[in-house]
């Protein structure tokens, strides 16, 4: 029976081998038992050879498939297999096939090679190339000095490689784990994961980082640009770009997404949260489900929205909408103007149309014809106030004159203390004032100015047409105004105050604007000061003229009252008097004849103080 070249006479050839070695050691004279070089194995005709090159300069078992220690004629080389060499100085070679070729290279597993200085390779087709490289695992192989690989296939190029199939194919790169691959200089690849650029650093099943320092960590995260994508899925695209979380995504240069499923897609934007999205340049988007798609928006709050450029929107559910340009604005007939921030670049919303937000605890603004802070609610209460009492002022006048009547006017007043003025106006109540087309006053002391305007408590005004108040000491001014509640304030059109002790410049579903930004315009904006300013002016003036031409009416009566009357018959008189009431003058002239049964009288008067209103009167009497 033929015998494989691996066994003689029924034994394994390893068996053989090992037995030739110790059989060589020690059968070496004593002064020889450290031999230069040492070869064993090798085999002839199906033979095991020898151990040779005890002294010998060159070491070989000699036969077909020779084990050669030593053939360059370097010392120290040890041999050990079937076809197997090993020189260049102290270098081993173990195995079927094998070759150590440098100083220091060990080789051991068959068909293995170690070619260069402090070579070791070791597994079954390991491979070095070059010194100081080390590759260790079935046909691993290194290229480049200064490698390592670990593991079967592996490869390394001036890296390390630890892993089946992983590959470090550049300087300082690392690769670990099975098909992890590092090709960019000083890149590291960890867990089937990919770096392929200089620095980058990928860690996680499918993990990618192709970009000079780039770094990918998480299963499936992916990072080009420079850019960093940490958790699974992540990707961060854009340059310097930062994406953390599941799923998320930075497209945009210097982009950070921080949160699952959160996406920052344009340059310098910022989302934070699940799901936020920041769809614009410099916008920042802050919470679950937030979107800010504007050009420099915020959205801060559980699905707030800022899709307008320069605008934020604060708190959960808040909605920016367009800025409108308000140069100014027409109140009954009244045109205000001039108001500071006329032309918004932005708006900060708190709340959305039906979900607005109170905005508590604000700082008093200032109020000036250029300011355009917020008003709190303790500064509208301050101008209702003194709107009341100019109210109170108002109705104070009236009762001077005992009565103010007009052509064309049917007024209805229930005594001297009561004003009616305008077609069915009405007063129905004690020292009430009614100014307008079918105006009425039924509370004590109310006061309504304006067509079809109504008061029905004592100590109320309602200004504008069908304006109305049912609350006592309330004030509504504005067309269709309402204050139902009591010392309440409803200013502005359609504006309604139906709780006691509050201003209202709005209505449910008809709110105003209260900000510092731009001037009122919309349902939920705040008047500004400027505005507030403007409709009070025209106000304190309208009344200011009114006390004007009272007083002028007071002093005119008080002069002719004074002029001296003839009383004795035959007696013709000529009398000239004056009369002031509060800063305002008159004169009055009279004639007055007396007989025995008769008494006939005559006057004219006239305002001297800037109201040049002529007033005439006449009289006569009978006497017994």
């Amino acid at each position: 029976m033929n015998k494989s070249r691996y066994e003689v006479a029924g034994t394994p050839l390893k068996s053989k081998l090992s037995l030739a070695v110790l059989t060589a050691l020690m059968l070496l004279p004593a002064t020889q038992a450290y031999a230069d070089n040492l070869a064993v194995g090798g085999e002839n005709a199906g033979q095991t050879a020898t151990v040779g090159g005890a002294t010998a300069p060159v070491a070989s078992t000699g036969g077909v498939f020779p084990a050669v220690a030593g053939a360059d004629g370097t010392s120290q080389n040890t041999a050990v297999g079937i076809n197997v060499s090993a020189q260049g100085g102290a270098a081993t070679a173990l195995g079927d096939t094998v070759t150590a070729n440098g100083t220091n290279a060990t080789a051991v597993g068959a068909n293995s090679v170690a070619n260069g200085t402090r070579a070791v390779a070791f597994g079954g087709g390991a491979t070095t190339t070059t010194g100081d490289a080390t590759a260790i695992g079935a046909l691993a192989h290194t290229t480049s000095e200064f490698s390592t690989a670990v593991g079967t296939n592996s490869s390394a190029a001036g890296g390390t490689a630890v892993g089946f199939q992983a590959s470090a194919n550049a300087s300082d790169a690392t690769a670990v784990g099975v098909d992890s691959f590092a090709s960019g200089i000083g890149s590291v690849a960890i867990a089937r994961a990919q770096a392929t650029a200089q620095n980058a650093i990928a860690i996680g099943e499918n993990a990618s980082a192709v970009d000079v320092n780039a770094v990918a960590v998480g299963t499936g995260s992916n990072a080009t640009n420079s850019a960093t994508a940490l958790g699974p899925l992540a990707t961060a695209s854009g340059g310097s770009s930062t994406a953390i979380g599941n799923s998320s995504v930075a497209s945009g240069g210097s982009a950070i997404a921080i949160g699952q499923s959160s996406t920052a897609s344009s340059n310098t934007s910022v989302a934070i949260g699940f799901a936020a999205n920041a769809a614009s340049a410099n916008a920042i988007a802050l919470g679950t489900l937030t979107q800010a798609t504007g050009n420099n928006s915020i959205a801060i709050g559980n699905a707030a929205v800022a899709s307008t450029n320069e605008s934020t929107a604060l708190g959960s559910g808040a909605v920016t909408r367009a800025a409108t340009n308000v140069s100014s604005v027409t109140l009954n007939g009244v045109t205000f103007g001039g108001f500071a921030g006329a032309t918004p670049t932005g708006v900060v919303s708190i709340g959305a149309v039906g979900q607005e937000h109170q905005l508590q605890n604000v700082a008093a603004g200032q109020i000036s014809a250029t300011s355009t802070d917020a008003v709190n609610g303790s500064q509208l209460f301050s101008i209702a106030s003194q709107v009341s009492a100019l109210s109170t002022n108002l109705t104070s006048l009236t009762t001077t004159v005992n009565t103010i009547s007009t052509t064309g006017s049917n007024g209805t007043a229930i005594d001297s203390s009561a004003t009616a003025v305008g077609r069915n106006s009405l007063v129905s109540a004690e020292n009430g004032t009614a100014v307008g087309n079918g105006s009425t006053v039924s509370g004590q002391d109310g006061t309504a100015i304006g067509a079809n305007s109504t008061v029905t408590a004592a100590r109320a005004t309602a200004i504008g047409t069908n304006s109305k108040v049912t609350g006592t000491d309330s004030t509504a001014i504005g067309t269709n105004s309402q204050a139902t509640a009591n010392n309440s304030v409803a200013l502005g059109a359609n504006s309604v105050a139906t709780r006691d002790n509050t201003v209202s410049v709005g209505a449910p579903g008809a709110e105003r604007q209260i900000t510092n930004v731009a001037d009122g315009t919309a349902p939920t904006d705040a008047v500004n000061v400027r505005q507030l300013n403007g409709a009070i002016n025209s106000v304190r003036d309208d009344m200011q003229r009114y006390r004007r031409d009272a007083n002028a009416g007071s002093a005119s009566a008080i002069a002719m009252a004074n002029l001296p009357q003839a009383v004795l018959p035959g007696e013709k008189v000529v009398s000239l008097a004056a009369g002031n009431y509060s800063g305002q003058s008159a004169m009055a002239l009279g004639v007055s004849v007396a007989t025995q049964k008769w008494m006939v009288k005559g006057s004219v008067s006239t305002g001297v103080s800037g109201h040049g209103a002529v007033g005439a009167g006449a009289g006569v009497g009978y006497r017994w």
